[in-house]
């Protein structure tokens, strides 16, 4: 066949690709990277436990699992209790003698899938009951109590108390040192509202610091005392995450630090990442419409830009809950597709426990 001929053949095909009414073959998107977020207390009782869930994460391609190395509820065991073999932290009843966090690493690790170790702040059910001195105190008619949650038993210590913050510091370094975990991601590492902290060490903090006693600020409306109020809790948020960065890179240099964080939206928290985002490598919205009333359009709408507008060079690796309806995620993933190509990990989480079906379910979404 001559060169005039070959090209007059792939003009033909060419034409023919073009006809009207024969849409062009549109290529498959490129599938997103997976981590998983396991609850260690659900899933990891075992070795055999461990062997499991890290072989069906590696047929479906999870890059990352994020485990749990300390309580985030209070559930199955007290919250602050640890999965590992630390000195600072009570072990997790049925853990004693397990340390599922060296497990994990070490059968990740061989199947190439990365370990980060999710260690949870300040809801710490074990520090609370050690150090009674410690938990968070709120207003209620102008006085301070300790904070129980607002519907279920709850156990927070102070964000802002030195001693919590090195106690806190000091499970993350043991962490760092002792495990070869490829990261650290922090979480609970906020208020529950903007009544709170006001025990008498942040009282005489903020009195020096503004002037007024927090006590004496209207927490139930808007006005510019309880912003200042806020924006100073927020900022001593910031600081604690920009030491826990200094910390790991004194520790181990390069080592990744993440942060799961709660809709911007919430400023009642005074989670700001806008203060923090320049310490970590990345934040992970939990991007949970169910759990907050809201409809599927509130992630791609409300959570992924604010965090985007907040995350400066830090990537964004949302969170996403694996029990969804599809209908959920056909709105959903295009959207982030569409809106934010920057963003090519996806997280999932799975408050009980992962099991090889929701593993290839995800796998399959990943790829929508």
């Amino acid at each position: 066949m001559t060169l005039s001929t070959r090209r007059f053949l792939a003009g033909l095909a060419g034409a023919a690709l073009a006809a009207p009414g024969v849409a062009p073959a549109q290529p498959a998107p490129r599938p997103y990277r997976t981590e998983i977020v396991v609850r260690t207390a659900r899933n990891l009782r075992t070795p055999a436990e461990v062997a499991s869930l890290v072989e069906h994460a590696a047929a479906t391609s999870v890059a990352v699992i994020n485990v749990a190395a300390k309580q985030d509820e209070d559930d199955e065991v007290p919250s602050g209790t640890v999965f590992f073999h630390s000195h600072l932290a009570p072990r997790a009843p049925g853990w004693e003698r397990f340390d599922a966090l060296a497990e994990t690493v070490r059968v990740a690790h061989r199947h190439g899938i990365k370990v980060r170790a999710w260690v949870p702040q300040f809801h710490d059910q074990a520090a609370a009951r050690r150090h009674p001195a410690w938990q968070m105190q709120a207003a209620v008619d102008g006085k301070p109590v300790p904070f129980e949650g607002k519907k279920n038993k709850e156990y927070f210590v102070n964000p802002l108390d030195p001693e919590v913050q090195d106690y806190q510091r000091a499970i993350v370094a043991e962490i760092a040192r002792g495990y070869a975990v490829d990261g650290i991601v922090l979480d609970w590492l906020r208020f529950d509202d903007f009544n709170m902290d006001v025990g008498p060490g942040t009282r005489a903090r903020y009195r020096a610091h503004a002037g007024i006693d927090p006590l004496a600020i209207d927490f139930a409306t808007d006005n510019p005392a309880r912003r200042a109020w806020n924006a100073w809790r927020a900022a001593a948020l910031g600081d604690y995450v920009r030491g826990i960065r200094g910390l790991l890179d004194a520790t181990r240099p390069g080592l990744e630090l993440g942060f799961y964080i709660l809709p911007p939206e919430f400023v009642e928290l005074a989670q700001d990442a806008a203060t923090f985002a320049g310490a970590v490598d990345f934040l992970s919205p939990l991007a949970y419409f169910r759990d907050w009333g809201y409809a599927p359009r509130w992630v791609y709408r409300n959570v992924i830009p604010d965090t985007v507008a907040k995350a400066g060079r830090a990537r964004v690796i949302p969170v996403l809950d694996e029990d969804w309806t599809d209908a959920a995620y056909r709105e959903i993933i295009p959207h982030l597709r569409r809106d934010f190509p920057a963003i090519d990990t996806l997280s999932w989480f799975v408050y009980g426990r992962w099991n090889e079906g929701v593993l290839r379910r995800i796998d399959l979404l990943r790829r929508w």
